[in-house]
């Protein structure tokens, strides 16, 4: 045999070799990672049920529909209706309920149980991830604002004609620092099993129009932060004959009440209850502002609310696609850092690196690496 035959025939065996290697130990081309963390199979074993956020893998790989033409947005909310119906009749056996279906983002939320979480896991489902749907607290600004707001309306900015949407535990529109100035209502929020109960006026996990935004009731520990944080935005003192205003005098509020009474000692890190914002019920309070942005001239959303510490974008998380599609259409989204004194992290949402985020002004920040400091500071001491 000639010596190049020989050298042949060593690569290809080599080469024979490689392949049979890697096939042995590739995983079956139908096999997928899993989707649904073990730390949440581990509660629904535990506890019976878990609420989590399904995110859908779309056929088209979009995930945001900010980034398509006009034209294109109805094909794509299409898109997310037949996923979510095809993965939900996947469940149609499984103990589950269907806690929000959304109309711009590929995600649905739901109430799981063991079953339901492994038929989620399964191969061939359009099924990218499942993640907890989380808690959230009212985050506390620390006073009225000392920020030159009267030199902005000196120049002639004070919010006239813009609406500001404050997602938060609703806003008492009888007030008469708020006097005129609630221009639209809803409410997410949700009874789920013995964890929550709804907050919305109707008793119903959902709530539209007049009275749907009212705050919460007063004997609920932070049912007034809402009321507080609409007096900061827009608050008028003239029907009291105080000379006392809110940022954007002239501006106006929609309402948006998106937090449940939670039950459970766990959750509440003590004695229930408490006041807690689930994440599915903020994402739909965020896509309801999208929805009306041509009805209103919405200049930013607030969003004194939180959970979790990050010390780096988390644009990971289920908020981004939502912000982004508000960002478009030129509404900030204005979250409070939710720091609690960390000098480096962010909570979720204003971790999010296209939320505007806002500490308060005492605390002390520094960068880290790339990771940015809050993007503004909210009103309050120095």
């Amino acid at each position: 045999m000639s010596a190049w035959l020989r050298a042949l025939l060593s690569v290809n065996l080599l080469l024979l070799g490689f392949v049979l290697t890697t096939q042995a130990h590739a995983a079956p081309p139908d096999q997928k990672p899993r989707a649904v963390p073990s730390t949440l199979r581990d509660r629904a074993l535990a506890e019976g049920e878990v609420r989590v956020l399904v995110e859908l893998a779309l056929p088209s790989g979009r995930i945001t529909e900010s980034a398509l033409a006009s034209q294109a947005r109805a094909a794509y909310r299409q898109e997310i209706t037949d996923t979510a119906s095809r993965v939900l009749s996947r469940l149609a056996t499984h103990q589950h309920r269907v806690l929000r279906r959304y109309l711009t983002s590929p995600l649905i939320a739901l109430r799981v149980g063991p079953s339901a979480l492994k038929a989620l896991d399964a191969s061939g489902l359009p099924v990218k991830r499942v993640i907890e749907d989380r808690i959230h607290k009212p985050v506390l600004w620390d006073s009225v604002p000392l920020i030159g707001a009267d030199q902005a309306w000196a120049a002639g900015f004070d919010g006239a004609g813009r609406v500001v949407a404050v997602i938060d535990s609703g806003v008492d529109s009888a007030h008469p620092f708020l006097a005129g100035k609630v221009v639209e209502e809803a409410c997410y929020s949700t009874t789920s099993g013995s964890q929550s109960t709804t907050l919305c006026p109707n008793g119903a996990d959902e709530q539209v129009g007049p009275g749907a935004g009212v705050n919460c009731p007063l004997e609920a520990e932070g049912c007034w932060h809402g009321t507080h944080v609409a007096g900061i935005v827009a608050g008028d003192g003239t029907p009291l004959d105080l000379p006392i205003w809110g940022v954007g005098r002239g501006s106006s509020i929609m309402s948006v009440q998106v937090f449940s009474r939670i039950n459970s000692f766990l959750d509440c890190g003590g004695a229930p209850p408490c006041l807690g914002a689930f994440t599915s019920d903020i994402l739909a309070a965020l896509e309801r502002v999208y929805v009306l942005r041509t009805t209103h001239d919405f200049a930013a959303v607030n969003m004194s609310l939180g959970g979790g510490l990050f010390s780096s974008a988390c644009d990971d998380e289920p908020y981004k696609p939502f912000i982004d599609n508000l960002r478009a259409a030129g509404i900030a989204t204005v979250v409070a850092s939710g720091n609690d004194g960390a000098t480096n992290q962010l909570s979720a949402p204003a971790c999010v690196s296209s939320a505007v985020s806002a500490p308060t002004p005492s605390a002390r920040w520094r960068a880290a690496g790339r990771w940015r400091p809050p993007t503004w500071r909210a009103p309050g001491p120095s």
